[in-house]
């Protein structure tokens, strides 16, 4: 029973890590659009676009820091 919840602790910690990086997509999005209002010379919205993308990033790679250590912790420290 003890291994059945291990894996599942597992589970839910390396989902919870893919969540995190799928988040990757909104970046790829905002990209498109910042590529598409300079092709444009849409420079406000364009403007718009690299303040957004400054202000994301950080969030992104700080929630997939958190994620990557529980899941780091979680399924490889604890095997050793």
């Amino acid at each position: 029973m003890t291994q059945v919840i291990q894996v599942s602790k597992h589970w839910d910690v390396m989902n919870k890590l893919e969540d995190s990086f799928n988040n990757v997509t909104t970046i790829s999005f905002m990209l498109e659009e910042l590529t598409e209002a300079m092709n444009n010379n849409r420079m406000d919205a364009a403007h718009d676009i690299c303040h957004a993308l400054n202000a994301f990033l950080p969030v992104y790679t700080d929630n997939w820091d958190r994620n990557f250590k529980q899941a780091w912790d979680q399924v490889v420290r604890e095997n050793k």
